[in-house]
C-alpha cells in the first residue's frame, strides 16, 4: 500500500523489521551469523558517514529494500500454483530437454519450489544422479538473468537506477539461452541413464499467463515498477491457478506456514540494506569521491565485475552482497543502466547456479544426497565457460546495444 498509494515507507519497514525479529530464532546458525557480519559491518560504516555529517537520513538504512521484501512476499504465493501430484502415484520419467526447459521456466515463476517440485519426482532412493543435478542445479537459477519474478530482477532494478526492464530483457534472455546451451552440452557429455520430471503442456500455462500479465501491466501502466506489478499479480494469479481441491489447504498453508519461512531472506535483504545504504552514505559524505582504479565503466569492466561476483560467490558470499556492496561504488561513474543491469543478473544467474554453497546448490546437496566437493569439480569449468559466453553478450551489447 505504500508503494501502491505513494505513502511514507517507514511503516512497512517497521513492520518488516519487527516480524523478522520476532521470527530471528528460527533463523539457521550460518543465516544468523552472515546477518549479523553485515548488518554490523553496515553499522559501523553508518557510524563513520554520520561522523562525517553525511547528507544522507539514516532512515534509509530501514527502508531501502521494502520493495524487494514485498516482491519476496508476492511471489511466494506461487508456490499454490504447483501442479498437483498424478492421481495414480506411479513414478513417470520425463526427457532431459523438457527437464532443462521445465526447471527454467517454471522456476522463473515459483523460484525454489520448482526444484523441490522437480527434485522430489526424479530422485530415486532420495538420491540425484550427476546428470540430474547438473540440470537442476545450473538450469533453474539461469532464469534469474531474465525473469521479472526472481528476485535477482527486483534487487537490479533497484541498484541500477534508470534501469528499464523491457531494455533489458533481451539481453537477459540470450544470457540465459547461453547458460541453457552449455547445462546441456556437459550433461550430454556425461554418460548414463536420465531420470527427468514428466512435464506435460499444461504446467506451462502458469509461466505464459503470469510473463504475458506482467508485460501488458507494464505497458498499460509504465509508473507502475515491475516489482510491484508483480506483487499485486502473484497472490491473485497463485489463487486462480491452484488446484481447485487443494485451493484452500494450499492458502492456509502459505499463510500459516509459508510466509514465515521467509525469514531468511527477509534477514539477508535488511542486513544487505543497512550495509548498501551505509556505503551509500559514506561515499556521500566524501563530494570529490573515491578514487576508483578505473573512470569510466564500459563493457570490459562490466565483464571484470561480473567475474569478481562468480568468484566471491565460490567462498560463500551471496551475490546479492556482491551488488549491493558494488553498487554504491559503480554508480558513481554515472554507467549505463542497462550494463549495470546485466552485470548484476548475470551475476546472479553465473554465481547461484555455478557455486556449490549457494542456496539451491546447497539444498541439492543436504537434501538429495549430492557431495559438495564432486559438485565443485563439476561446476568450476561452467563457472569459466559461462563468464566467457557472459562476455559474448557484452560484446553484442556493445555493438548493438
Amino acid at each position: 500500500m505504500s508503494t501502491l498509494a505513494g505513502w511514507p515507507m517507514w511503516p512497512a519497514a517497521a513492520l518488516s523489521w519487527l516480524a523478522t525479529l520476532r521470527l530471528a530464532r528460527q533463523l539457521p546458525r550460518a543465516s544468523r551469523h552472515q546477518v549479523l557480519w553485515l548488518g554490523g559491518a553496515g553499522a559501523l560504516i553508518w557510524l563513520a558517514a554520520l561522523l562525517r555529517d553525511t547528507p544522507y537520513a539514516p532512515i534509509q538504512a530501514l527502508t531501502i529494500n521494502q520493495a524487494l521484501l514485498m516482491m519476496f512476499a508476492g511471489v511466494s504465493f506461487l508456490s499454490m500454483a504447483t501442479p498437483a501430484q498424478p492421481a495414480d502415484g506411479r513414478p513417470r520419467s520425463g526427457s532431459l530437454w523438457g527437464t532443462l526447459f521445465g526447471v527454467h521456466l517454471f522456476g522463473a515463476v515459483i523460484n525454489l519450489s520448482a526444484l523441490f517440485l522437480f527434485a522430489d519426482r526424479m530422485q530415486r532412493d532420495g538420491k540425484l544422479s550427476r546428470r540430474q543435478a547438473m540440470v537442476l542445479g545450473r538450469a533453474f537459477p539461469a532464469a534469474a538473468a531474465w525473469s521479472p519474478f526472481f528476485v535477482a530482477m527486483g534487487v537490479a532494478l533497484t541498484y541500477a537506477p534508470g534501469l528499464d526492464f523491457t531494455a533489458l530483457l533481451p539481453w537477459g534472455a540470450a544470457c540465459a539461452s547461453l547458460l541453457l546451451s552449455l547445462v546441456a552440452l556437459d550433461v550430454l557429455r556425461v554418460r548414463g541413464p536420465f531420470v527427468g520430471y514428466p512435464l506435460n503442456a499444461g504446467a506451462l500455462v502458469l509461466p505464459g499467463v503470469l510473463a504475458a500479465t506482467v508485460m501488458v501491466m507494464h505497458w498499460w501502466r509504465p509508473e507502475m515498477s515491475i516489482p510491484l506489478i508483480i506483487s499485486i499479480v502473484s497472490p491473485i494469479a497463485a489463487l486462480l491457478l491452484a488446484p481447485r481441491h487443494e485451493r484452500r489447504a494450499r492458502l492456509r498453508q502459505q499463510l500459516d506456514h509459508g510466509l514465515a519461512r521467509l525469514v531468511p531472506q527477509f534477514a539477508l535483504f535488511l542486513a544487505a540494506g543497512v550495509l548498501s545504504s551505509g556505503l551509500s552514505a559514506l561515499l556521500a559524505s566524501y563530494p570529490a569521491g573515491l578514487s576508483l582504479p578505473f573512470v569510466d565503466y564500459g563493457h570490459w569492466q562490466a565483464w571484470l565485475s561480473l567475474g569478481v561476483i562468480v568468484v566471491v560467490a565460490f567462498v560463500g558470499i551471496h551475490p546479492l552482497v556482491s551488488v549491493t556492496t558494488l553498487a554504491p561504488l559503480l554508480t558513481t561513474l554515472d554507467p549505463d543502466p542497462t550494463l549495470l543491469g546485466m552485470v548484476f543478473l548475470m551475476g546472479w544467474a553465473l554465481g547461484t547456479g555455478s557455486s556449490p554453497l549457494s542456496g539451491s546448490n546447497l539444498v541439492l546437496c543436504a537434501r538429495y544426497g549430492v557431495n559438495a566437493r564432486d559438485m565443485l569439480s563439476w561446476n568450476l569449468p561452467y563457472a569459466v565457460l559461462g563468464w566467457l559466453a557472459c562476455g559474448l553478450i557484452f560484446a553484442a551489447h556493445a555493438q548493438w546495444g
